[in-house]
């Protein structure tokens, strides 16, 4: 039974695999063909009558499209419960939202290609446009049984209705799981027949009591906490600040740091990986007839412990960052939005590697949005990157980077590198990683205050302003200092 919605609360959705041992399992997949044909039925309906399909709520499907299963002589014939059809109503639909975007890009870029006024460049871009996107001819999606379609669960077993072909039967199916996290209840689940196997996997709920929005809090308390975090593409991959601003006085403060190291230990071991691969393919006899064709599921293992190194990883890092941030009672965890960071045209070894760090990374601010809000009602918001890296975090200057810090201040740091280093207007030395870190905080703290912050270092009785609001009719948006000087 899906749970019910709280006022003031939120409500959160997870996951759960189960495995699955039933006396049927072809009944299963007898189901699910039926689900998928019913899905394709739907789409079919739905993208004959766009205008239709886009004016429609997401409350109105159902109204709209349910009965109009009775035109086809087949799934009429087999009596599909309501639920199912409803399950299948919902699925068309993702289906069909999801083909019309991507049209829509792609008329957008063959649009743009069309104003190029050489023919080189109009040719490039419709090439890269690429065909248009197409509705699928078929679809493998799992069955999604809702409430209404089992019943009897025991924790160890459950009843469903399946298809045998005829009619509907209930069938008992035994699955095994494990214990729910605090809190938590089931919900629906989907039932999925993949290679003569069966999988179940529960949708788990729960709801959380909502902390309300940031604006109130900060008329409440006068102050708001957050963890500011600037990820790198090598190590330390983390650093944090925790600030804290004051509304009254506009005082932004330093509590405490956060470095977490991993990332250059990820390519240690996912290069090791890879030459045990090659190794393994250069005595392996490929050469045939057809040319090269390495075997089916070569190194597979080692392939599989190279994505494994990468999502232990995500889950290590995404899991301090939020327990560091609830243990100092953070209102908020703040970002640099990195949507459009692309990598550098280089060799493929090492574009390779480049992107799979900007993967990680993102994935990481994924994933603590997740746990944050789900374990501790935790907001994550993510800032504009510009010029986080070279305003001096202290006193507001124009920051030097890279080969402008020179050479000769190199040795004062263990790390290798004049990226990881920016030199202030003063002459000062500092880490980059930390500079932007606090720079993400100052600057998010300014968009949320109404006056302009003032960043105090411990120790000192007076405080820079490091970031000011945009002039009038820019909304909400904050530059540095030194721009305005």
């Amino acid at each position: 039974m899906a749970l019910k919605k709280q006022k003031g609360h939120f409500q959160i959705n997870e996951s759960i695999l189960a495995t699955v041992e039933t006396a049927t399992p072809e009944y299963v997949k007898l189901t699910q063909l039926l689900f998928n044909d019913c899905v394709m039925f739907y789409v079919s309906q739905m993208s004959s009558n766009l205008k239709l399909f886009l004016s429609t709520s997401s409350d109105s499907l159902y109204n709209v499209y349910e009965k109009r299963i009775t035109s086809e002589p087949v799934l009429s014939a087999a009596r599909i419960p309501q639920d199912l059809r409803r399950a299948a109503i919902k699925k068309a639909a993702g289906v069909v939202k999801s083909w019309y975007t991507n049209f829509e890009r792609w008329m957008k870029r063959i649009e743009r290609s069309k104003t190029c006024h050489t023919l080189k460049k109009r040719t490039r871009l419709k090439k890269k446009a690429g065909k248009p996107p197409i509705l699928p001819q078929s679809t493998n999606f799992p069955i999604q049984v809702y409430s209404g379609m089992f019943k009897d669960d025991t924790g160890d077993t459950l009843v469903v209705k399946l298809w045998t072909g005829k009619t509907w039967q209930f069938q008992k199916v035994s699955y095994k799981c494990r214990e729910l996290p605090p809190d938590y209840v089931k919900g629906t689940f989907s039932l999925i027949y993949d290679e003569s196997r069966l999988k179940l996997v529960w949708v788990i709920q729960k709801n959380t009591l909502s902390k309300g929005k940031l604006v109130d809090y900060i008329k409440a308390y006068g102050k708001l906490r957050v963890l500011s975090i600037d990820l790198n593409l090598d190590d330390p991959i983390v650093v944090g600040k925790v600030l804290e601003g004051y509304e009254d006085t506009s005082v932004v403060v330093e509590l405490a740091n956060l470095r977490i190291k991993g990332n250059n230990r990820l390519h240690h071991l996912r290069k090791r990986y890879l030459g045990k691969i090659a190794k393994a393919k250069s005595l392996t006899n490929t050469k045939t007839e057809l040319g090269v064709l390495p075997p089916e599921n070569l190194c597979s293992k080692l392939w599989q412990r190279i994505k494994n190194l990468e999502k232990e990883l995500i889950e290590t890092i995404s899991h301090s960052i939020v327990e560091i941030a609830n243990d100092h009672n953070c209102n908020v965890i703040v970002f640099e939005n990195l949507k459009t960071l692309k990598p550098q045209r280089g060799k493929y070894s090492r574009r390779s590697n480049i992107k799979r760090s900007f993967w990680v990374a993102k994935k990481i601010q994924k994933r603590v949005e997740q746990k944050a809000l789900n374990r501790h009602s935790i907001y994550t918001v993510r800032v504009n990157p510009a010029f986080t890296s070279i305003t001096d975090s202290h006193n507001g200057g124009k920051c030097l980077r890279g080969s402008q810090v020179g050479v000769l201040n190199l040795y004062l740091w263990s790390d290798s590198g004049l990226g990881k280093l920016v030199k202030t207007p003063d002459g000062k030395i500092l880490c980059s990683g930390e500079n932007a870190a606090r720079n993400i905080g100052l600057k998010y703290l300014a968009a949320k205050f109404e006056k302009p912050v003032v960043f105090k270092n411990a120790g000192l009785p007076r405080g820079c302003v490091v970031w000011l609001p945009e002039p009038v009719g820019k909304g909400k948006v904050v530059i540095p200092a030194w721009s305005c000087a």
